[in-house]
């Protein structure tokens, strides 16, 4: 049973993640630390809420245009990207879950969710991203969430999972989190030099929700394996 489990998983994330390999999520912050070390969003004020980040990167050789994806977690959409999002090659998205972002972030876009909130689970949580089709990134984490710091693929785009703490990453000289940038705080390469500003009000598109019952199947597999494993 056990091993058909695991060939069932393995299919179903081959499937789904082939297409759009190149888009990744690379960082995550469920548990903003105490105090303002904890202004991951640098707008000035700690919150447990609005500092949560998810980083996601674009390793492809061409821009995507990622309007109308939804970011989601085991729970539900907690984001949908608004017109124009478009990601350029070797550049990536930070998307906060609310506040005013003050900085400039490797020069990313930056983005807050557009449900209010993104609601990491600090014991632990699956991640999406999703086309409205199919499941095209999903990163999962345990209680290492809730180490008042963020936990990211180490090296930074091309590490496996799982997804390792942001202090313990080489280079990261013991900062707790780097949205939008790398582990070490330099920029991704394909970033450009003129910020663009990815959290305006603009027209959100409807989300086709036909991926969401195959996010919950993955994440439910994945779980479900993790704790015949434990």
């Amino acid at each position: 049973m056990k091993k058909t489990i695991i060939v069932i998983f393995v299919v179903l994330l081959t499937l789904v993640l082939s297409a759009n390999a190149d888009i990744i999520i690379n960082e995550i912050l469920a548990d903003p630390a105490a105090g303002l070390g904890g202004d991951a969003n640098g707008d000035g004020t700690r919150d447990s809420y609005d500092d949560e980040f998810i980083e996601i990167v674009n390793t492809g050789a061409e821009e995507k245009d990622i309007s109308g994806w939804a970011l989601s977690d085991s729970a539900d959409v907690r984001h949908v990207f608004p017109v124009g999002t478009i990601i350029p090659a070797d550049c990536a998205v930070v998307v906060f879950g609310g506040g005013s972002p003050a900085g400039d972030f490797g020069q990313v876009l930056v983005q807050t969710s557009s449900t209010g909130s993104l609601g990491l689970n600090n014991g632990g949580d699956t991640v999406t991203i999703g086309d409205g089709l199919s499941v095209l990134s999903i990163a999962s984490f345990g209680s290492d969430g809730g180490f008042d710091q963020s936990l990211t693929l180490y090296p930074d785009i091309i590490g496996l999972l799982p997804l390792v703490k942001h202090s313990t990453a080489m280079g990261s000289e013991g900062r707790l989190f780097s949205p939008g940038t790398k582990s070490d705080g330099t920029m991704f390469s394909g970033c450009i030099d003129e910020g663009q500003d990815g959290d305006e009000e603009e027209e959100i598109p409807e989300f086709n929700a036909v991926a969401i019952p195959l996010m919950i199947l993955i994440s439910g597999i994945y779980m479900a394996m993790k704790r015949r494993n434990q």
